[in-house]
């Protein structure tokens, strides 16, 4: 009777396990996906490959379809959610997760959690694999004496590392706390919302993966602070850099509250009114116009790249170069020319109702 009901519980925890899908991804050479899983603090990476099927036909059809949601980037193909997927490949490593990543004892510890940014970053990481013998899902560990699991970070030329030093802080990974409003996040979640400067000040943290973007950002944010743009301006500003081992990490920048919201999941034709259209198209023109004075070029101008606030104030974020078709053309990218572009496109895109423009060239 009592390992009936010691069985029951173990049941119970497990369907009320909590753990997040941080990412995922797909092999361009093979069917090969990989998906990275948080809880607690550990990170697990799960590999799955048809190779692994044995006599397993049904299997892997299944897993191919599913792979197809995966590479396609879209949320359903063919009534098959990518949701769907994921709990697919996730729901068989419950009980590793749940044995090799355990809840804190009593849970009331997760309310003093304190997370900094280089253990967010560089967690444990545990490997696991999915296989498949005679149509049964086998979930197995495996050992390895090389982490997949590679932390962000870009190199920069060392000049322009020293020059940084003369116009922002430079700040250790240890030292950056993550913040969430429920604490037990940061042993979930990707880190958004950090706290430097002994928790004084709020940023949000940017990982940096490219050298050319990284050279071009921090180029920008320091034309933006040598230019003393005003706070009116709802314009994006680095307050530091995150760095280790020979390679910058990351970015802290203004911390939009609630997150900052896209504009591209704020507007369309009836939402929101137009006087608050009016507001963005005003705030974010005259904040181009003035980083255009002081030589700064936004480049990558587009919805997704202006974020909203909790008041409704429109900012613009992002100066690592690039472009994207639809929005500004490759000859133009990186000029003045291509923001204007841009900027043209982004306010017929605001104003999606025929006539609802007209206030702008009066």
């Amino acid at each position: 009777m009592a390992s009936a009901t010691a069985a029951t519980e173990d049941k119970r925890e497990l369907s009320r396990l909590r753990y997040e899908v941080e990412s995922y991804s797909t092999s361009i050479h093979d069917d090969e996906a990989r998906f990275t899983v948080r809880r607690n603090g550990k990170a697990f990476y799960i590999r799955v490959s048809p190779p692994q099927f044995v006599n397993s036909p049904a299997t892997t059809e299944k897993y191919l379809s599913y792979l197809e949601v995966l590479k396609s980037g879209e949320e359903v193909i063919n009534d098959i959610f990518d949701t769907d997927v994921l709990e697919w490949a996730t729901q068989p490593f419950e009980p590793f997760f749940a044995e090799l990543a355990p809840s804190p004892v009593p849970p009331e510890c997760y309310k003093d959690i304190r997370v900094t940014l280089w253990e967010s970053l560089d967690p444990d990481v545990i490997v696991l694999a999915l296989d498949a013998v005679d149509e049964e899902l086998r979930p197995r560990q495996v050992e390895t004496e090389h982490s997949p699991f590679r932390p962000p970070g870009a190199w920069v030329e060392s000049d322009l590392l020293d020059d940084v030093e003369t116009w922002t802080t430079i700040y250790d990974p240890s030292k950056v706390i993550l913040s969430f409003d429920n604490p037990e996040d940061a042993l979930f979640k990707p880190p958004r919302k950090v706290l430097i400067d002994d928790g004084q000040t709020e940023c949000f943290f940017k990982p940096c993966d490219s050298t050319v973007q990284t050279t071009n950002e921090l180029n920008a944010y320091k034309k933006i602070t040598a230019a003393g743009l005003g706070p009116q301006l709802h314009i994006c500003r680095l307050y530091g850099v995150v760095y280790d081992h020979g390679l910058v990490v990351g970015l802290l920048l203004t911390y939009i509250d609630h997150g900052g919201c896209p504009m591209s999941s704020r507007v369309d034709p009836d939402y929101p009114p137009a006087p608050v259209k009016r507001r963005w198209a005003s705030q974010i023109d005259t904040a181009l116009a003035e980083l255009h004075k002081a030589g700064i070029v936004w480049g990558d101008v587009k919805a997704e790249n202006v974020l909203i606030d909790q008041d409704d104030n429109a900012w613009i974020t992002d100066f690592g170069g690039g472009y994207t078709r639809g929005w500004v053309s490759e000859k133009t990218a990186g000029t003045v020319e291509g923001d204007l572009e841009g900027m043209a496109k982004l306010r017929q895109y605001i104003f999606q109702v025929e006539g609802q423009d007209r206030w702008w060239t009066g």
